[in-house]
This record gives structure tokens, sequence and C-alpha cells, in this order.
């Protein structure tokens, strides 16, 4: 039975309650990871034009080595429940990291990759930032990618797990 107020709760888009206090690893789903970072905005959707966390994280993907190339996908799944909140607001939130972390561990052992993540997938993290603060929010240099829709940054991001997965193509539905 569908639940307004389930409590602790978040409903995600495939139906599934998650509650990011008391996570299990059932209740993970990349394709609700990936509808939901594809329709969230970068810097707290405080850009002149639409940037999802989902074109971030591809993009973070597409600079490693291919060893990591799947935890750099994911290596922002946990704002898919949490979303994404911006650095300085997420470092005065007294329980953030510690609900994050767990909630991050537990999308590691259910996609299999490594967390605490490598090293080098935070500097490109960092690195990406910094041409997504310069590139879209200051429009001070121009990108070297054009930002995606909703609907294709969860075609990308997902038919790129999938494909780091060896699995078919993601098929999107018509929600885009």
């Amino acid at each position: 039975m569908e639940n307004l107020f389930a409590t602790d709760c978040i409903r995600t888009n495939s139906g599934i309650y998650m509650n990011v206090f008391e996570p299990n690893i059932d209740m993970i789903s990349i394709e609700d990871i990936g509808h939901a970072l594809s329709h969230q905005c970068r810097f707290g959707g405080h850009l002149p034009q639409f940037y999802s966390v989902a074109q971030h994280s591809f993009i973070c993907q597409s600079m490693i080595e291919p060893e990591h190339k799947l935890a750099a996908l994911l290596h922002d799944a946990s704002e898919a429940y949490l979303l994404d909140i911006p650095s300085p607001i997420k470092h005065r939130l007294m329980d953030y990291k510690e609900i994050e972390d767990r909630l991050m561990r537990m999308i590691a052992e259910k996609f299999q990759f490594q967390y605490p993540l490598y090293k080098r997938i935070k500097e490109i993290d960092q690195q990406v930032l910094q041409i997504e603060w310069d590139g879209l929010m200051l429009q001070n240099i121009k990108p070297s990618f054009v930002p995606f829709s909703p609907g294709e940054a969860k075609k990308t991001f997902l038919d790129c797990f999938y494909q780091l997965n060896h699995l078919p193509k993601f098929v999107c539905k018509k929600d885009g």
C-alpha cells in the first residue's frame, strides 16, 4: 500500500521505499539511481542551465582508468537518495557524512566496487567540478561538453553502467 508519510523513507521512482537511515541492499536500484541523478541539477540548481549529477558522474568515469570506471560513475550514487547538497551546506549537517558513508558502503557492496573510493576518483571529481564552475556557473570558459536533458543524462548514465557490467543497454521508458 502506498504511503505518503512512510517513516524515515522516501519513495523512489520505481516504487521502492528507501529508508536512508537504515538501508538494506534490496532497496538500492541502479534504475532509481540513474533516474534521480539525471533529474538533479548540480550546484543545488543554481546554474544558468540544467546540468545533472548523472552527466557529471558520466564525465568523471570517462577520465579514469578502466578498472575504476564503475566506481567513478557511481561516486555520487548516494545523492540519488540524499540529494546533491552543495558542499558548504553538507559540511554543516551533523550526521550527513555518517549517513552518506553507510549508504555508499552498501551501494559499493551491491555493485561491487571499492569504497572508500580510490583517491584518483576524488581528484577527477574536483577537476570536473572546477570545469563546471568556470564553464557553466561563471561562463568564463567554454566547457568541453554540452549539458544533456534529464532523459539524455539518464540514458547515458544507465547505458554506461550496463556496458561496464557487460549487460544489454538500458531501454528508456517514456518518463525520460
